[in-house]
């Protein structure tokens, strides 16, 4: 997708690999993305309709502004990172400038969050509100079955592109996610894994782009190194782990530096 000329706080990330748990993916963006600004928000799509794509929602449009000219054309998950400026505002955004903007919204998000009859119910009403709504406006236009079908595709790619910022109903809790820099360029995924496979909760490893700039708490690394993240099932898990490789020689003069993001 091109990118807008309406500078915008949130991003839209798209083509993104779609095997990826959805934790993990999320994880992974907000540790790629964060290095530029305070993120508030990241959603990743998973339906069908949303498939590789997310949502990164920065505190401020000039942190945005910075990731997208940073990240687009990065590699990430073997996979070129195409970025641009969400069309619509985020619901954290919204909320943050106008936390009365959007009641109705809110109302939404807390229904998704009980998994109840109430709920089915809720969606259900909502679903014949809809379907009763977008008949008579085709007896009203005088629509036919071939142009229903038309509109209503129109309307589909309209919103996979659109801003649908909204909590999914298998919202997780975050994993904690070791950044480890100052790594040789020698370094790989099967590497990483098999050091941190020694502790217990650890998840994955993954390589972050060669823009990514390490917290400044970090010391300067060598020219050509390189960073990666280490995900873990919790957030002590991750620091017993921190400690143990915390200085951590890959190399002679090659010391790995790791803190928790």
């Amino acid at each position: 997708m091109a990118i807008l000329s309406t500078p915008s706080p949130t991003l839209y990330v798209s083509g993104l690999e779609t095997k990826t748990k959805k934790q993990e993916l999320k994880q992974q963006l907000y540790a790629l993305f964060s290095p530029y600004g305070r993120v508030i928000d990241v959603v990743a799509k998973k339906h069908d309709g949303g498939r590789g794509q997310a949502f990164v929602v920065f505190e401020e449009q000039v942190a945005a502004t910075a990731a997208l000219r940073a990240l687009t054309g990065e590699t990430f998950y073997n996979k070129e990172l195409r970025i641009s400026y969400a069309q619509k505002p985020s619901y954290a955004t919204t909320t943050r400038q106008d936390p009365s903007a959007s009641r109705e919204a809110a109302a939404i998000q807390a229904a998704k969050l009980t998994v109840s009859r109430a709920q089915d119910e809720y969606e259900q009403l909502e679903k014949e509100r809809h379907d009763e709504e977008a008949g008579l406006l085709g007896e009203k236009r005088g629509l036919e079955d071939g142009d229903e079908e038309r509109g209503a595709k129109r309307v589909k790619q309209e919103d996979d592109e659109a801003m649908e910022i909204e909590m999914d109903e298998d919202e997780d809790e975050e994993k904690p996610v070791l950044i480890c820099s100052n790594l040789p360029a020698e370094c790989n995924a099967e590497i990483m894994g098999a050091l941190f496979s020694q502790y217990q909760g650890f998840i994955s490893a993954t390589q972050l782009p060669s823009s990514f700039t390490p917290p400044s708490s970090h010391p300067k690394p060598n020219p050509g190194a390189i960073s990666f993240n280490a995900t873990f099932q919790s957030r002590d898990q991750a620091a017993k782990a921190k400690d143990e490789v915390n200085g951590y020689l890959m190399q002679p003069g090659w010391a790995m530096t790791a803190t928790l993001a």
